[in-house]
């Protein structure tokens, strides 16, 4: 399945999000720059409205405490796909989770992947 990703966002703020995610469903890509410069991927996501979740990582009452900690001390980034079908993007979700391996997902999401072209 080929996806359509949006540019790279190396600045994940309120104001980026606002600005370039939109409010439809889809899956997105939380990068973390690490010390060696290189950007790794730390969390793989998808939503029925992408701008709502990525400003629910951002939000006081995230309550995962590791995510919070990720980007508020460290230079983080974003970037999605509009994806429609929640159950496309389950197995989108699966086939990035096993290519990536973030360390911020807390379980294996299971299901059958749906391979897709991978930033």
């Amino acid at each position: 399945m080929e996806l359509y990703w949006s540019a790279f966002y190396r600045d994940y703020t309120e104001e980026e999000i606002h600005q370039f995610a939109p409010r439809e469903g889809g899956v997105y890509l939380l990068w973390v720059r690490t010390k060696s410069r290189k950007w790794r991927c730390f969390y793989v996501g998808a939503s029925d409205n992408i701008e709502s979740a990525l400003l629910r990582h951002l939000s006081p009452e995230e309550e995962n405490t590791a995510m919070r900690e990720q980007l508020t001390e460290f230079v983080c980034g974003f970037e999605y796909a509009r994806v429609a079908g929640e159950e496309e993007r389950k197995g989108i979700v699966k086939f990035l989770y096993d290519r990536y391996k973030p360390d911020l997902n807390p379980t294996d999401p299971g299901g059958v992947p749906i391979k897709v072209n991978a930033p």
